[in-house]
This record gives structure tokens, sequence and C-alpha cells, in this order.
């Protein structure tokens, strides 16, 4: 209940000051956040009426029952004081939770147990477990309730089913362009299934994913006590994307790149890109890069998709020149929004021209197979606050497929996500790369690992940690590398960054030499915006004197 007590005010009168009595349990900042009334501001009686409404709202949510709020107004020469008085009620704990019409396996979908608040969010996620658990075996209308008796500490969850239901029709609805079996190849439930939650939320992830979609709406329509119709509405986008960046990074260095993608071609859902790039440092040092990308969408049962990836990089450094040219043929296989698997073969043709000391020319080839598994279970893409990317790689060159490298790769990426103190305002990430080339006939630099720069080692020049070299470049066979990073929200968008990085770099008969073990430390800022965070680091390496400074967009892991 709320009461309200005698104001004697007037509407324009302005506030001096909030204070809250009677709140053992919630500080005073936590209460403040949620008001609507402000110092310095005009008092209004019906912002008082709801900041009173929103504490006892609060409480409940908390795990209070019969939580009372009594603001008085009081009038201290030309301003007003507000005091909200608070009686908090009482907090029981829960004693035991019970189903009506429901199993035991349902324990195991709640968020709350004996001995906790009745707190209502994990009571309301609790009720969407259930109810997803249901909607996933074929009642489409299965409706979860919850009662409480705060006295005894009986929370009470009550399911009602309903019928189970089939799937007899999939219709799509607005399409102008694009071709009706892209879509439905991404729709995972089919005529006749049973109903299933899951699979339509699935379905629509997909179709999103295409990338040529702003709406897509899954609308139910019963047809008899056990046949349901799905119709997906969808509204397209333009498929075509121009897009280009000039930027600077730091080490200096300035960008230029343009890319054109058609997502929808022919309109049958293939996808082609060109992505031509620009980039030169401050000692004159430049290299160009152009790529191309075309895909065709699953066009077999077993929902594999070919992919094309012809490229050209050309680097003129300040000792050689260095020509690499290629392409990549590649099938991927999605299994869910969470794993995919992708064979890759990889012809590529490099030759290095050195301008001075060894007037000469290297040059060779890779031709190799690479299978590689992606699990990736992060909450976000471009700022995840928990989860785990998980990526290994086998990859063979040369023997059978012939060319100058011949090698075996293993190689593992493995991220992990997790808020700590304050929630999603912290975020603990942490990476860890590991890696071993094992030549079996010979092995050119540039397919061996390497380390050092802001994307493996900050505070480090790039390429600068290994035994082998190539003026100045550094290589080896065998890689570690860990970095740790602390992501705290500061204020709205602005965000600190404390980070550890650690790494190694050397060939296998020679292992464990403590030359080529480096790490740092440092900060960063970040300011995160919709398409992903920029950012700024400062690395200090730990192993000599200096320091340096960054400058770019996305997290590095």
């Amino acid at each position: 209940m709320i009461f309200l007590l005698f104001i004697n005010v007037l509407i324009s009168t302005p506030i001096s000051k909030i204070s809250f009595e009677g709140n053992q349990t919630i500080k005073n900042r936590e209460l403040y956040q949620i008001i609507l009334s402000r110092p310095k501001e005009q008092f209004s009686e019906l912002n008082l009426i709801q900041d009173a409404k929103r504490i006892v709202h609060f409480y409940e949510s908390r795990g209070f029952f019969q939580t009372r709020v009594e603001p008085e107004v009081e009038t201290v020469d030309t301003v007003l004081e507000i005091t909200y008085k608070i009686y908090e009620g009482m907090r029981p704990k829960i004693k035991d939770v019970r189903f009506y019409n429901g199993e035991q396996i349902l324990y195991r979908f709640l968020e709350v147990e004996k001995g906790d608040y009745f707190l209502q969010e994990r009571i309301k996620k609790s009720m969407d477990n259930i109810e997803a658990y249901y909607k996933d075996r074929g009642y489409a209308f299965a409706k979860v309730r919850f009662n409480t008796i705060p006295d005894s500490g009986v929370l009470i969850f009550e399911i009602q089913k309903e019928n189970i239901y089939y799937i007899k029709e999939i219709t799509i609805k607005g399409i102008k362009f694009c071709n009706q079996s892209v879509i439905r190849q991404e729709i995972e439930i089919k005529p006749g299934d049973i109903y299933s939650g899951k699979k339509i939320q699935n379905s629509r992830m997909r179709i999103y994913r295409l990338g040529f979609f702003n709406m897509v709406n899954v609308e139910i329509v019963k047809v008899s006590e056990d046949t349901l119709n799905l119709i997906f509405n969808v509204q397209e986008l333009k498929s075509r994307i121009l897009n280009w960046g000039i930027g600077v990074s730091l080490p200096l260095s300035f960008i230029i790149s343009i890319g054109l993608e058609e997502l929808n071609l022919f309109n049958a859902g293939h996808r082609f890109k060109i992505q031509p790039s620009f980039r030169m440092n401050i000692e004159k040092e430049w290299e160009t890069k152009f790529e191309i990308l075309y895909s065709i969408p699953y066009f077999t049962k077993l929902r594999l998709s070919p992919s094309l990836l012809p490229f050209y990089w050309y680097e003129d450094k300040k000792d050689f020149i260095r020509r690499t040219w290629g392409s990549e043929f590649r099938i991927s296989r999605v299994f869910n929004e969470n794993v995919q698997a992708n064979i890759a073969n990889k012809y590529k043709y490099f030759d290095i021209s050195m301008k001075k000391d060894i007037p000469d020319t290297f040059s060779g080839t890779t031709n190799s197979l690479r299978m590689q598994l992606m699990y990736d279970y992060r909450n976000e893409f471009f700022n995840p606050s928990s989860g785990i990317y998980f990526v290994p790689v086998i990859e063979y060159a040369g023997g059978i497929f012939g060319g100058s490298n011949h090698y075996l790769r293993f190689e593992t990426e493995i991220r992990y996500f997790q808020s700590i103190i304050w929630g999603k305002k912290n975020i603990l990430a942490q990476r860890l790369h590991l890696g071993v080339i094992i030549p079996t006939d010979g092995v050119s630099l540039d397919e061996k690992f390497f380390l050092g720069g802001q994307y493996t080692l900050r505070g480090y020049d790039e390429k600068s940690i290994g035994p082998d070299s190539l003026n100045g470049e550094h290589y080896g066979e065998v890689v570690f590398n860990f970095n740790i990073e602390d992501r705290l929200i500061l204020y709205k968008s602005i965000g600190l960054v404390l980070f550890f990085d650690i790494g190694y770099l050397d060939n296998r008969d020679k292992v464990f030499r403590r030359d080529y073990l480096k790490a740092s430390t440092g900060m960063g800022i970040r300011y995160y915006t919709p398409i992903g965070p920029i950012r700024g680091d400062l690395g200090i390496p730990l192993n000599k004197k200096g320091w340096q400074f960054y400058l770019g967009i996305y997290h590095i892991f």
C-alpha cells in the first residue's frame, strides 16, 4: 500500500533535498536511481506518486512483501525537502518449490532454489525456461504462472499445457525480389513436424543473418485441435552495400578501404564481395590488398555452402617487396547457431624481392587442405559479457598436393568471457592461442607463426619476436599467446580496460628459450558504439624499456 501524506507546496517550488528513511536493506543510491524526482527541479505531485509506486515495485522485485512507502514533503523557506519513509515489510526465503500439472524434470529449469529470496527476475526466468521446455515439445500454447505463499515460504508454478500441435503448412509473405527457396532452406521446421519454439526462433535468426531482411515475424494460425499453420512475414532490405573508410592507426599509418557487396545475387541468396584496401605508414612503407568472396547458399540436403576467395596482396617494405596471390575454395556446414565447420583447399603463391644486401628473389607455393571447427557460445559478437569461443584447426600442406611448402599445422584459439563484481559493467575477457607447425620437407617463413603488435602482444613491434628473421620480421614454429583484459564501463559509453599480455615464439627443436618469452601490461580506453567499440591501448613491455600506443576499432578479441 502507498500512503500520500499532506503536501503543502506550490507546483512551481523547486526541490532542495531528497532523502530516504527506513531502508535498511536497499541503499540510498539504488533508490535514487529509480525515482523521477530530482533536486533543483520543479516539484511534481504526479512524480511523487510514481516515485512511491516505483519504490514499492523495486522492493517486490527483491523479494519483499507488504512494503509501504509514505512520501513526506516539507517546505523550508522557498524550497522543498522530500522524505520517503519506507516500511520494508517481510522478506521470507523459499522453503519449498511445487509444480501444478508439471513433471519432476522441471526442477532443472529453475533459476531459484530453496533458501533463496522470492526474486521476481529469477522467478520470471524460471517461468520462461519451463514454458520454452513445453513449447519445444509440441505444446505451442503452453503457459506458466506462479503463486507465492510467503508466510509458508512456498513457491508454486502452475503449468497450462493444452494440446500437442503439428505443422500443416508454412507460408512466406512479404517477398518482392528474393526467391522463396532462399528463405525456406533457412527454416529448420518442416510441414509434418511437431511444433518447436526453439526451431522457429532459430529459423528467424538464420533468416536475419542473410543480411537482406529487416523484419522477420512468425504468425501462428490454429487449423484444428492438433495442427497449425506458420506464416513467416518478412520485409526486404536493399541487398547491395557500398562501404568505404579512411582511417589513421597508431603506430602511425593511414588506411583506405572500399567494399562492394551483393548479398542476394541473382535473387538466389548468392553473395559476392569485392574488398580493396591500401595502407601506408610514416616510413613510406605501403601495402595494398584486393580480395574477393563469392559464396553459394546450401544446395544439397547436407546443407553445404561452397565459397571461393581469390586474393592478391602487394607489400612494399623498406628492404624488400612481397607479392602474394592465390585462392581458397571452402565448403562450410552450419550445424546450429553456435556450431559450424568448414574444410578448405588453399593455393597460395608468393615471391619476395630483396632491395639491398642480397639482391635476390625468394618464391614458393603452398597447396594445403585445412579443417576447422568453430564453437561460438558468446552472448554478443562485438562486446560479449559471457560465453566461450573455441576454434581448433588442422592444416596439411604439400605431399600429395604438391607445392614447395610441406608441413602439418595444429592450431587452436579459446576465448572466455565472464562478468564479475558489477555484472555487465565489469567483464573479464581471456584469450589463449596455441599452435605448432611441423615441417615434413621444408616450410617458408611466411607460413610460420608471428608474434608482437596490437593484436597479439601490445608494447612490442609487429612480428618482432621469434628466432627466424627476414629483414626485421621474425617467425617461429611454436607459438603461445595469452591475453587477459578487465573491461570496465565507467560512464554510459565510456570504458576502461586493464590488460596483461604474454607470448612465446620459438622453433620446435629449441623450445623454452627465455629470449623469446615476452610479456607486457597496460591500459586502454573504449568508446562503445552500435557497430562496435573504438579502442585506444597503451602497451608497456615488461622485458624492455618503452611503450606503444594503438588506436583502432573493436576489441583485439
